[in-house]
């Protein structure tokens, strides 16, 4: 299973971000392996529907 958390800089150093349509970057990780995927948040500057925007990106 991979999980994903929202994260102020694309690394594992990054604090998490309260804001799941609003963060900077998803963090990508894989427990098993510990890989790493980060990815930036396009729709941080959407004028509404940043969240469901991501959602279905995320899942």
């Amino acid at each position: 299973m991979i999980v994903c958390v929202t994260a102020t800089a694309g690394d594992l150093n990054a604090q998490v971000d309260p804001r799941f349509g609003r963060c900077p970057y998803f963090v990508f990780v894989d427990p098993d392996t510990m890989a790493i995927e980060t990815m930036p948040n396009n729709a941080i500057v959407a004028s509404g529907g940043a969240g469901v925007l991501k959602g279905g990106v995320t899942v």
